[in-house]
């Protein structure tokens, strides 16, 4: 799956979820990517910065044909219980978890060569960090991008 953050004629800013960079194009040249906010079948991607995932194993993801059967209405749903879960799971791993800041890199390393406890822990690292831990076959899961945290 790939997220891409788009905009409309309009220039009213969303992100969608595409099963590949092809996928989105064979959508958005039919027009069947359409605006959440006016409704515009004129999209095209904003420019946006790569994220590094550390999702690993097997990866399902809906099919094409859902977005292509979904009409507007059902896609804004979709999309609003999808930001609702992405919210619980975030406030899930904040409750349950121990917070550790920038030190995110060192303590998950320390776990990983068993030099200290295992612990669920959340924290921020650089993207060389991130970069160093996936290479080091290190699982870390990025935690969900929320709107209210551009703010």
């Amino acid at each position: 799956m790939i997220r891409y953050t788009l905009l409309c004629e309009h220039d009213h800013e969303f992100e969608s979820w595409f099963d590949n960079s092809a996928a989105y194009d064979k959508l958005q040249k039919v027009h069947l990517v359409d605006c959440p906010h006016c409704g515009s079948k004129q999209t095209r991607k904003a420019l946006m910065t790569p994220q590094i995932s550390g999702v690993r194993g097997n990866k399902q993801s809906p099919s094409t044909e859902i977005v292509h059967s979904t009409p507007n209405r059902q896609l804004q749903k979709l999309q609003k219980e999808a930001l609702e879960m992405a919210r619980k799971v975030r406030q899930h791993i904040q409750k349950n978890s121990e917070h550790v800041g920038d030190k995110f890199a060192s303590e998950a390393r320390k776990m990983h060569n068993e030099e200290t406890d295992q612990r669920t822990i959340y924290g921020s690292a650089t993207t060389t960090e991130v970069k160093d831990l996936l290479n080091d076959g290190i699982d870390i899961t990025p935690l969900p991008d929320l709107p209210e945290d551009k703010n």
